[in-house]
């Protein structure tokens, strides 16, 4: 288990020809915790953002992204499919409320295990002092929603 935080930036790697082919700028998944897959920036004359199923990967590791090759790149799934932590749909420094409202913090960033493919907790800060007198918190993943720079949470575990 990792924090995407670990993941953005890592280049990704043709598995047939060992060629880099973009590095890894965001990840995509559900409001249930399911990793759909990441928002790759392609190299190249005319790179650009381009969606990568978390299918076509073929490995993820600590410096490096393998995937089978160049077309496993897709167009990016309708924006009601998923949610990213800092694209059109990113949730990174929304404030994080329990179904009841009470308010847990902003969303800092999210674990995720990249076999399984489901997020596992989420980051969360209660702000630049605290974070440094008491660290980030962690905490269980939960469904949630997402609206308006809120994501609210169904369940506290």
């Amino acid at each position: 288990m990792r924090t995407f935080s670990d993941v953005k930036g890592l280049p990704i790697y043709e598995q047939t020809t060992g060629k880099a082919v973009g590095t890894i700028a965001d990840i995509w998944f559900t409001g249930h915790g399911t990793v759909k897959g990441f928002v790759a920036e392609r190299r190249g004359l005319f790179g650009r953002r381009r969606y990568l199923p978390l299918s076509a990967v073929q490995s993820l590791q600590n410096d490096r992204v393998i995937i089978r090759d160049a077309g496993s790149f897709q167009p990016f799934p309708s924006l009601d499919s998923g949610h990213s932590l800092f694209g059109e749909r990113g949730i990174a420094g929304s404030m994080v409320v329990a179904a009841d409202g009470t308010t847990i913090g902003l969303l800092d960033d999210v674990y995720f295990d990249g076999q399984l493919g489901k997020i596992d907790g989420y980051e969360i800060s209660e702000g630049f002092f605290s974070d440094l007198t008491e660290g980030k918190k962690r905490m269980e993943a939960a469904p949630f929603t997402a609206k308006e720079g809120v994501v609210t949470v169904e369940t506290m575990r």
